[in-house]
């Protein structure tokens, strides 16, 4: 896909030692301890040759621990994570994602990766990889967190 979320710079290769992972249930981020970085002049390219059915049910599990990364993203601030550049920026507006409301926020990204980012121009292929992981996986986090408000909400005294 050259449209809708492209491109993402992501830390792949280091030496053993010589980098970090930050400790979150989903997208973690690779931080330098050492050394330096360099940019490849071509992309990175994953191939998956796995099916639709591997797919969603990948997804499925990681629906819920996407669910718990986001609650601890409205427990605390982008601010307080000391990330700087493409990252910072991207956790900044994982949080307000995160602050807007459930299901509305999955077809707004959805849109705004199709529509306003271009992603109807990589075709069929598009579509489907924008809908899927954009509007179908994020509704499915979504659906995590309203189930888990609502069983908290029934174990409530009232």
């Amino acid at each position: 896909m050259k449209h809708g979320v492209y491109p993402v710079k992501l830390l792949r290769l280091f030496r053993y030692g010589a980098a970090r992972c930050e400790q979150r249930h989903m997208d973690e981020h690779m931080e330098l301890s050492r050394g330096h970085s360099v940019e490849f002049e071509y992309d990175f390219v994953d191939e998956n040759l796995n099916d639709l059915g591997w797919w969603a049910h990948k997804h499925v599990d990681y629906s819920s621990r996407e669910a718990a990364d986001i609650e601890d993203i409205l427990s605390s601030s982008a601010a307080d994570s000391g990330i700087d550049g493409q990252a910072g920026r991207k956790r900044a507006m994982k949080e307000r994602y995160a602050r807007q409301p459930l299901f509305w926020r999955s077809f707004a990204y959805f849109c705004y990766r199709y529509f306003l980012k271009l992603g109807f121009l990589d075709g069929r292929e598009g579509f489907l990889w924008h809908f899927m992981q954009g509007w179908w996986y994020r509704t499915l986090v979504d659906a995590r967190q309203f189930e888990k408000q609502k069983k908290g909400s029934a174990n409530t005294v009232r």
